[in-house]
């Protein structure tokens, strides 16, 4: 890939945390929700981030080990 597209892909993945953040806002400042349930939501969602990250890393890099030609099987 080129390094515009990694940029891109930079720049769509902060928008959505950001986006996410700034609705769990909240949820993470209420102070009627205990502090324990607010530290496991973002270990949460800190976990979920990069399982998401890795998932697209290695879909990355297998595609770029996949054949440019893939040989089609006749019958």
């Amino acid at each position: 890939m080129k390094t515009v597209e990694y940029l891109a892909f930079v720049f769509i993945g902060a928008g959505i945390l950001g986006l996410i953040g700034y609705l769990a806002r909240d949820f993470f400042v209420d102070p009627a929700v205990h502090l324990v349930l607010r530290v496991l939501a973002g270990i949460a969602a800190v976990g979920f981030v990069l399982l998401l990250g890795y998932v697209g890393w290695d879909r990355i890099q297998r595609a770029r080990k996949e054949p440019k030609e893939i040989k089609e099987v006749k019958h």
